[in-house]
């Protein structure tokens, strides 16, 4: 036979494995029509499946809207000797509430669907839909500087006011850390910044959480606040990252064989598992212009707080004896940088002694950008009459004008009277009273008088209060009350050890029981069931070792706790699990007697670290 004959009948028996092997390949494709609906209306998910044996799909979850299957078709047809099976589901998607909702793609190739449900107009027609509630959609690379990591899993976005301040000014800013709902893990730290130029002050311990829609897909959004400061002049780049553990879809040999086979790189298994990786997000640089503070103008008693504030002043007491304290108050709020808001008060002279001041701030914010901070500064008159305090003064650099400025407060007036010594002093001595009875002799009686006892009130007995027989009760009354704590305090660590052991024996009951459903599982094949109920009791045996909340815990804390062979196939079946509730995966029988060993290996092995 020729060369050219040959490559011709190599090329069309390549072709025909291609084709037969595109026409079995599973696929699934899903619409949404309509996609735009109003509260008590019904949009239509149509699911349409099709490869060689079938391919069931788990209906999605999604909260706030119910799914109802309300028809199902399917068909047979025989492509170059392959059988495929096809089948057409009807979903009646039901709202709850008003909203942008995202249904997850119901495999890999698929984008997800989104409806927006717009409230009811209360006639029937929908009401004006503006987007998620209380937050505008964020668009990768729009305005609003986002930028996703390469696989569309997170960002970071900082959110500042201008780009232009001043050495020492501090603005608020925002910084959004967005993941991606389904592919992010965690977060494992704070966001930091990546400059030596700018101080960040007052980061919020707590971030704010929100669902936001990212170039039509759902993320979570954590925002901090706080406040972020430059240290010297010039032109700088800043950016902001954060670390975060995502989810990596892995795939098994086989199918990169397959794939290495066939050379059709779309042959990919949607139902693989997924692993934990550690990686850095970092946002978008933003450019600043720091300038210096002008030189010029500068006041002798500025103390470097900038922003814009307003000042006043009270006494304690308009009214004061001479060399009682008095105290006065300075009050300065605004927005700025408070720790440099500063100032001595009044200075001592010849009408008052005074002392050091103290300050406390008041926060407006939950980062202190704005607020009002308080002086207050001990007084004390060196002499009675009427005084005055002389109006207070405050110096700080306007950004906003560009100029320092000088805020004053009112003068105070203060009366001061006389001490009692004083008036004793100034006042003439009061004569003696005249004799005018002449009848007691002790009136006019220029000498001591003679002592005298003064008795008591009388009594009926010199027995001593504590022998007295209404008071012999006493002793036996504080006996039995502390006969009757130490019984009391007994029995409450009586009751705390049952307790406790009968926690442990429902744990321990409640182990065997998801043991026993995980074996009824692994009889009816039921691989969702099986990975679901192997990793409840994981959870369940680390719980109580670890002093944890079962249901928090995650692949990541078991690859920081755990340690042995045992601990990738533990940390693969929250995996698989994970996979099963969304796919509908199915294990072999080998495969259920192996992930029953491993669960089973976890109990005998000993407590987790």
């Amino acid at each position: 036979m020729p060369c050219r004959h040959r490559l011709s009948l190599v090329s069309m028996i390549a072709a025909g494995i291609v084709a037969a092997a595109s026409a079995a390949a599973p696929s699934v494709n899903a619409t949404l029509e309509p996609s735009e609906i109003s509260v008590g209306e019904s949009s239509r998910l149509s699911i349409l499946t099709s490869g060689n044996g079938g391919l069931s799909v788990t209906l999605p979850v999604v909260s706030g809207l119910e799914f109802r299957v309300v028809g199902q078709s399917r068909q047979i047809q025989i492509i170059n000797g392959v059988t495929l099976e096809s089948t057409s589901t009807i979903v009646r998607v039901t709202p709850e509430v008003p909203g942008i909702f995202t249904i997850p793609a119901l495999s890999p190739k698929s984008p997800p669907l989104v409806l927006r449900v717009n409230p009811s107009s209360g006639n029937g027609s929908p009401a004006p839909s503006n987007g998620a509630p209380g937050s505008a959609p964020l668009v990768p690379g729009g305005a609003g500087g986002i930028r996703l990591t390469p696989d569309g899993a997170a960002f970071v976005h900082l959110g500042i006011p201008k780009h232009e301040l001043y050495v020492g000014e501090s603005i608020p800013v925002e910084i959004q850390v967005g993941m991606r709902d389904g592919t992010v893990a965690s977060v494992n730290g704070l966001p930091t910044l990546n400059s030596g130029d700018f101080t960040l002050n007052n980061l919020s311990h707590q971030p704010e959480r929100a669902a936001r829609v990212v170039d039509g897909k759902p993320f979570t959004v954590l925002t901090w606040r706080s406040l972020l400061a430059a240290v010297k002049p010039g032109s700088f780049s800043l950016t902001f990252q954060t670390p975060l553990t995502v989810k990596i879809r892995i795939r098994p040999r086989q199918d990169s064989l397959l794939d290495d086979l066939l050379g059709d790189p779309f042959l990919q298994n949607f139902f693989a598992a997924t692993v934990p990786k550690n990686i850095t997000v970092t946002s978008p640089a933003a450019m600043f212009t720091v300038l210096p503070l002008p030189a010029q103008g500068k006041p002798a008693d500025f103390g470097g707080a900038v922003g814009t504030f307003k000042i006043s002043s009270d006494i304690s007491s308009a009214t004061n004896t001479a060399g009682d304290p008095l105290t006065l108050r300075m009050h300065i709020d605004g927005t700025g940088n408070f720790d440099r808001v500063d100032s001595g008060m009044l200075a001592a002279d010849r009408q008052w002694k005074t002392y050091a001041p103290k300050a406390t701030f008041k926060a407006g914010d939950a980062i202190g950008y704005r607020g009002e901070k308080i002086f207050e500064q001990p007084l004390i008159a060196s002499s009675s009459g009427p005084h005055s305090i002389p109006a207070l003064s405050f110096t700080y650099f306007n950004p906003d004008a560009r100029r320092y400025q000088t805020a004053r407060s009112s003068s105070l007036s203060v009366a001061v009277s006389p001490a009692a010594a004083e008036s004793a002093v100034n006042q003439p001595p009061t004569p003696p009273a005249a004799n005018t009875a002449g009848t007691n002799p002790d009136a006019s009686h220029t000498g001591l008088r003679p002592d005298h006892a003064v008795p008591d009130a009388r009594v009926d007995s010199l027995i001593p209060l504590y022998f007295q027989p209404r008071f012999l009760a006493l002793p036996s009354v504080l006996a039995l009350l502390f006969g009757g704590g130490w019984v009391a305090l007994r029995r409450r660590e009586h009751n705390a050890c049952d307790l406790e052991r009968n926690r442990e024996r429902a744990r321990l009951q409640l182990i065997r029981t998801l043991l026993q459903q995980m074996a009824a599982a692994s009889a009816a094949g039921d691989a969702a069931a099986f990975l679901n109920v192997a990793r409840s009791s994981l959870q369940q045996n680390w719980g109580a070792h670890w002093r944890i909340a079962p249901e928090e815990i995650t692949i990541a804390d078991v690859t920081a706790r755990l340690q042995g062979r045992d601990r990738d196939d533990l940390c693969q079946i929250f995996a698989l699990a994970d996979e099963a509730n969304y796919s509908g995966a199915t294990l072999k029988a080998a495969e259920f007697a192996h992930w029953t060993q491993v669960v089973r290996r976890s109990f005998t092995g000993g407590q987790p670290s």
